[in-house]
């Protein structure tokens, strides 16, 4: 199968580094510089090594088989308008923005949410800092997501089916929206929002406010969020990777999500977006700490 990776982050990479060892995979990036190491390396992940073909823009896209889009959410529509019409999409960002935009698409397009922790430490090395699952739903068109989890799965990165892709994607949410504005504003590990007892009561009081404007259980969400914080304690969320890395964060789609599904006020989204804002604004400005 040819399996074209839209996007080189550690996501697309860590995707890259599976994948090849069953499929012919290319990686489509933004930077010349990755494009060259990735073409002269391949990708690496710990002991495994994949043969991509990479690009440093996006001709070629019509050649795939399956385009997986691994951008970040404020890079999904600039994206989008360049894909091929002809070729089936699948689409692994955080947050549920980006649906809306998936309606204007002709492609068959499945959504997935990613369980696995990967950091990419290079412009072609990634590593794998948590075993998980990619979980896919069909989201429009004529698209046999069923079979495809089979077609992609491999040794330690394996796929599974959904029905319901507004539930599989509400309550990946949830989750994001409680662990990653408070990892990124505190600097924290994943643990600690539940360890420290006052972030642990900051974290309840945003995952009320996630499943009231989801229309989801409160008391089954923060069980999830409890063991996703536990399970994942040892890794940095994507928000705080941002942050670190002064690029620009998810929180509009994630948390700023919530807040436009809020039927009633959420203070405490309110107060998250503002705040990781302001850290966005200092990184740019390079103000003191």
């Amino acid at each position: 199968m040819k399996v074209g990776i839209v996007g080189g982050g550690a996501i697309g990479l860590l995707a890259a580094a599976y994948l090849s060892q069953d499929h012919t995979v290319s990686v489509f990036v933004r930077r010349e510089k990755q494009k060259q190491k990735l073409n002269k390396y391949g990708v690496k992940c710990g002991a495994l090594r994949g043969a991509v073909e990479a690009y440093s823009d996006l001709q070629g896209l019509e050649n795939q088989d399956l385009l997986i889009v691994t951008v970040k959410q404020y890079d999904v529509y600039p994206t989008i308008k360049q894909l091929p019409s002809i070729v089936p999409c699948l689409f692994l960002q955080n947050g549920m923005a980006h649906l809306n935009l998936l309606q204007e698409l002709s492609n068959s397009c499945a959504v997935g949410v990613v369980e696995h922790g990967a950091v990419r430490m290079s412009e072609f090395e990634v590593q794998h800092t948590g075993l998980g699952m990619i979980h896919l739903a069909h989201f429009k068109g004529s698209f046999n997501v069923n079979a495809l989890t089979d077609k992609l799965s491999v040794k330690d990165f394996k796929f599974t089916f959904k029905d319901d892709y507004w539930l599989m994607l509400a309550e990946k949410l949830v989750i994001n929206t409680v662990i990653n504005p408070l990892t990124a504003l505190f600097g924290i590990k994943n643990k600690y929002v539940i360890t420290n007892p006052r972030l642990c009561k900051l974290a309840k009081q945003l995952c009320a406010e996630a499943s009231s404007a989801l229309n989801l259980s409160f008391e089954e969400q923060w069980g999830r969020v409890q063991q996703i914080a536990e399970r994942t304690g040892e890794n940095h969320s994507s928000m705080l990777k941002d942050l670190l890395e002064h690029r620009p964060t998810e929180v509009d789609a994630i948390c700023g999500f919530i807040l436009q599904r809020s039927k009633d006020k959420s203070p405490y989204h309110s107060f998250v977006v503002d705040a990781i804002h302001a850290l966005e604004i200092k990184n740019i400005k390079g103000e003191a700490t």
